[in-house]
């Protein structure tokens, strides 16, 4: 995805969650201070409240570590909005009118088998997107069908949250519509009950898209094969705009092809709430 700087406030909050802590009787400012999202107000944002609620007592007994985020100086970087059918394969969803504000998922972490390419290793994502907000499981298969994973966020870098092929994520992310664009993303591994929280101003615009799926890497201006693989599911999805919310298998499915136009993968949709990548072949 292409990058392209963007002003932004580079303070960044993120802490090791205390014993004891408590988000449900917590003050305002310790959920800040600890890279978490506000509470939602029940009466007003019934089901935003809700998820919010299960989340903190899913959390509750995982090993809270501190998150590696680090911005870099100047401009934080953005990335191209929308899905390619030659890169991407999931699902976008748009709304204009009413911002998104937040993005849930649960998704599980492939294992990979290398296609052989001219450019080295396979390269393979699964991303969340909210608007510029970016989180990726960077993957790499070499010819010895040896896997890397590493969890990243954009403009920000590996978060620090260990994960390996086989692992289940659960994913937050946050954007205020307003400025300066206060983020907050809380990331677990489910398999290993770990989690990390962070929050940052972006100074991004409000979020019109929110993309769910699986790319293939680039090596200059050629795209690697797809790696192999069985299914990369996903599941628990909930996109709330200021409107309400928005199943996101409502929007368009985005099925990855060749350039010869041979289908390479393809979203399958489940519910409201879930959908698997199937390669093909």
């Amino acid at each position: 995805m292409t990058e392209q700087p963007r002003s932004a406030h580079h303070a960044i909050a993120t802490s090791v969650l205390d014993d004891g802590f408590d988000p449900f009787t917590a003050r305002p400012r310790d959920l800040l201070v600890r890279g978490l999202p506000p509470r939602p107000d029940p009466h007003t944002d019934p089901g935003l409240a809700t998820l919010w609620e299960r989340q903190a007592r899913r959390f509750a007994g995982f090993a809270h570590l501190p998150a590696q985020a680090a911005l870099p100086e100047g401009a934080l970087p953005t990335r191209a909005l929308g899905l390619h059918p030659t890169e991407h394969c999931g699902y976008t969803l748009t709304s204009v009118g009413a911002p998104f504000t937040a993005l849930f998922a649960t998704w599980s972490v492939p294992n990979l088998r290398y296609v052989p390419s001219p450019h080295g290793p396979d390269l393979f994502r699964t991303f969340l997107g909210l608007g510029f907000l970016d989180v990726h499981v960077e993957m790499t298969v070499d010819a010895s069908d040896a896997v890397t994973a590493t969890l990243t966020a954009q403009g920000v870098g590996a978060v620090g949250l260990p994960v390996a092929p086989g692992d289940v994520l659960t994913g937050s992310l946050c954007l205020d519509a307003n400025p300066p664009g206060r983020a907050n993303y809380v990331l677990a591994n489910e398999t290993r009950s770990e989690t990390v929280s962070f929050s940052l101003d972006t100074g991004f615009p409000p979020a019109v898209t929110v993309d769910v799926g699986v790319s293939r890497g680039a090596a200059g201006n050629a795209l690697n094969p797809l790696a192999g693989f069985g299914a990369v599911w996903f599941d628990e999805l909930s996109a709330y705009t200021t409107a309400g919310p928005r199943p996101v298998t409502g929007g368009q499915a985005v099925t990855m092809v060749g350039w010869d136009g041979a289908t390479l993968a393809t979203p399958v949709r489940l519910n409201d709430y879930a959908f698997r990548v199937v390669r093909a072949g």
